[in-house]
């Protein structure tokens, strides 16, 4: 008989914690002695991201990200029966009276967030929350985990997943709503020549320039959200105001560029908490640009 993923995934995430994180824990010293996943890429991104880390420091920054990424890998599982209880109990929000303020006032705000901290299970964490939010994501290349994705993020409802591609309609169709705009801003953009380039961990980096182009469209303030965890299934979601309207007197760029001072300054407090899997770096920034800011 044909077992269904779908089933696989749901019956792996019905485990108790203990047991998937001794899971992880077999699985980082695997990836760390024996098979290499994406380690040229991670072990490249962190040499350039701390190029006066010494190799020993270097090599215990690779195998505590193993940890991180496993530990990551089995909460993301968990999460298609984790309780109400258990989300509150693990998932802190500090400040959370920025966001609830501006919705308040009838003012939709902009949640803009890295790849760091357990963002899977803070979409858990806003769907308890008195707020509303809208959760623009990317669809994954494999259906069946695309959708085992999508349930596992909805459970508890009161968020909104929209795909990227229909964000820009979607927003536009819901930009008199007071909600929370929630935008993973640090993806690779597929063309560098449009990006915004900033000098980020040492490095040219191009930067999507939509999060930037929403908040002055709708004139919607900008806010950043550090998700870290604090120990081993403990996370906090800190959100910190980074722009402000009106953005009349702030050039072209300079959201973009708060959001990747701050973001930058996250990772190098908790180093081991960022997706050095990603191939962030894959572009290199051309010779000549063309920003298009609408």
């Amino acid at each position: 008989m044909k077992v269904s993923p779908l089933f696989l995934y749901k019956l792996i995430g019905r485990l108790p914690l203990p047991v998937l994180y001794g899971f992880a824990t077999f699985c980082a010293n695997l990836f760390y002695y024996f098979i290499p996943y994406r380690k040229k890429v991670i072990q490249t991104n962190l040499k350039k991201s701390f190029p006066e880390a010494t190799e020993k420091e270097l090599n215990n920054l690779l195998y505590r990200f193993y940890g991180y990424l496993t530990d990551q890998l089995v909460e993301f599982l968990k999460g298609a029966s984790i309780t109400k209880d258990e989300i509150l109990a693990c998932y802190e929000i500090r400040n959370e009276e920025i966001v609830t303020d501006f919705l308040n006032k009838g003012i939709p705000v902009i949640l803009v967030a890295g790849h760091q901290g357990n963002w899977e299970w803070a979409i858990h964490r806003l769907a308890l929350t008195n707020n509303i939010y809208d959760i623009i994501y990317q669809k994954l290349n494999n259906p069946l985990f695309n959708e085992f994705t999508s349930q596992v993020r909805s459970r508890f409802g009161n968020i909104h997943l929209i795909e990227k591609k229909e964000s820009i309609l979607l927003t536009r169709e819901r930009k008199d709503i007071p909600r929370a705009v929630c935008l993973a801003a640090d993806q690779a953009p597929q063309k560098p020549e449009s990006a915004y380039w900033t000098t980020f961990l040492h490095q040219d980096t191009a930067f999507f320039t939509g999060m930037e182009r929403f908040a002055r469209e709708y004139n919607y303030p900008v806010i950043f959200a550090e998700a870290v965890r604090t120990k081993r299934g403990k996370y906090t979601l800190t959100y910190e105001l980074i722009a402000n309207v009106p953005f009349e007197e702030l050039p072209r760029g300079e959201i973009i560029e708060r959001f990747a001072r701050r973001l930058e300054k996250s990772i190098n407090d908790y180093p081991e908490q960022y997706l050095w899997s990603h191939r962030r770096w894959k572009h290199t920034k051309p010779d000549k640009l063309n920003v298009k800011w609408s």
